[in-house]
């Protein structure tokens, strides 16, 4: 562990209160974290473990830290011998002082969010100090296994117990962000990938290893075996009252997401599927319509202008899942925890493909209507003059009826027109989502074509008029006697 202290010109601390901070935060991580957090008591370098004035923070404030980047981070270490770095600042607030921190993990190459205190005793600096180090621990773990939906991890540095128990002990519930350190041939690190939307979550633990469910809105992201790939996962906490979330389109698109419906369930598609199935048998068995949205769905919201909604953080239960719909589309459902980082974008797939498609399949399903009620008339016509024995305009009513092209034909080759532009549209995007989408909406538009202008239909009118034909001719006789 390497501590780097940074202190504001305004913080008005002599060189004994400095000294002091430097002597007794040593002594307090030796009787908290013990053996944990290893720490040198000579500073050899500027890579090495320990405990040392920070020179190199162009504001020494918790501005100036808050606007640090890890890539700033590595810049000042490219090569690291520590597995942590923490930075602290110390500035003046009122007649007390302000001490912030943000950590960064050598192993994730991640800076973690800001974390301030406020302390008006100058003789607590270094307590207030240790504090600040003690939350913004972030446990790191390695995944050794992984089967279906569970992992079983070990916490680094878990072979050392800590004086102090609450010092980076895993606990039922925690969370965890998976990633990948892809290694050349060497076994150095030449990449690492954090995983998006996937969390594991604490279930049982022990001294060495602990049992995780998966929560992914990826499939089979972590069960696959890769050579020279280290899978670790590093822990999360929620340290913000709200998370802006934004919806950004997969590609080159510049196009602004708004009018979503972005709903927040602490059900995972599973769990929802199940309740959609009992819903379903619910509404055969009572022949009523059953809803079960009101049981999964705890908030609706809709994007702005600019494509974002405001998340809520839960402390009670930090994960929840978002199901993102354009339209009545799921375009996306995947977990989240808000409250660990300000502002965060969920990418998802360009809609603007499938809602042209949904657009002109409306007017098309608006010209099959019409098309249906003229056909309904027209035949409508011939009854009456069927019933009144005017068979030359029954005639000529069938054959014009008979003379054009099939309306069904007609649909159909509409359709294909709207079908194979869409579809090609979507390849060119890569838009697989997209693609399925299109055919599933030209499948039921195909299936209300064949269904209302069925040819059969024609035929069984045409057999209905000779019916009522010879019907009529049979009674002629009869009348005459």
């Amino acid at each position: 562990v390497r501590i780097e202290l940074a202190f504001a010109s305004d913080c008005h601390l002599t060189d004994f209160d400095r000294r002091q901070i430097f002597t007794r935060l040593p002594q307090i991580i030796e009787r908290s974290a013990g053996e944990k957090w290893e720490l040198t008591t000579l500073e050899q370098g500027d890579n090495t473990a320990g405990i040392f004035e920070n020179a190199w923070l162009t504001l020494p404030t918790s501005a100036g830290l808050n606007r640090l980047s890890a890539a700033q981070v590595l810049q000042q270490y490219p090569t690291q011998t520590f597995d942590k770095l923490f930075l602290l600042t110390v500035e003046s607030a009122g007649i007390g002082y302000q001490i912030a921190g943000r950590e960064f993990d050598v192993d994730s190459q991640q800076l973690g969010p800001l974390v301030e205190q406020t302390t008006y005793a100058r003789p607590f600096l270094a307590e207030t100090s240790f504090q600040i180090l003690r939350d913004l621990f972030s446990a790191v773990v390695t995944i050794e296994a992984v089967e279906g939906d569970q992992a079983i991890v070990s916490e680094q540095g878990s072979q050392y117990l800590t004086p102090d128990p609450t010092i980076g002990t895993l606990r039922k519930r925690d969370f965890f962000v998976p990633f990948f350190r892809y290694l050349n041939r060497d076994r150095e690190v030449k990449d690492i990938q954090m995983i998006p939307w996937t969390y594991l979550i604490l279930e049982e633990v022990d001294r060495k290893h602990a049992h995780c469910s998966i929560s992914s809105g990826l499939r089979g992201i972590l069960s696959s075996s890769r050579r020279r790939v280290e899978m670790q996962a590093i822990r999360v906490v929620p340290r913000f009252p709200e998370t802006e979330l934004a919806l950004v389109p997969r590609g080159t698109s510049t196009q602004s997401y708004a009018g979503m419906r972005v709903q927040i369930s602490p059900l995972n598609p599973q769990e929802v599927r199940q309740l959609q199935v009992a819903a379903q048998k619910e509404s055969e068995e009572t022949g009523k319509k059953v809803s079960f949205e009101k049981e999964y769905i705890t908030e609706e919201l809709l994007t702005n202008r600019e494509g974002t909604i405001t998340v809520k953080t839960d402390p009670s239960d930090p994960l929840i899942w978002l199901y993102v719909r354009s339209g009545k589309a799921l375009v996306a459902n995947v977990p989240y925890i808000p409250g660990i980082a300000p502002r965060t974008a969920i990418q998802v797939p360009d809609d603007r493909i499938r809602l042209g498609v949904e657009g002109e399949l409306a007017v098309l399903n608006g010209e099959l209507i019409e098309e249906v009620a003229s056909l309904s008339m027209q035949m409508s016509r011939i009854r009456s003059w069927a019933k009144k024995n005017d068979w030359k305009k029954v005639d000529g009513g069938i054959r014009e009826l008979e003379s054009g092209i099939s309306p069904r034909q007609i649909f159909q080759d509409k359709l294909t027109v709207i079908r194979v532009t869409a579809t090609e549209a979507a390849q060119e995007q890569r838009n697989r989502a997209a693609e399925s989408r299109i055919a599933s909406l030209c499948r039921e538009a195909e299936t209300r074509i064949n269904r209302f202008l069925d040819p059969t239909g024609i035929i069984d009118f045409k057999a209905e008029i000779k019916d009522l034909r010879d019907l009529q001719e049979q009674e002629r006789p009869k009348r005459r006697n």
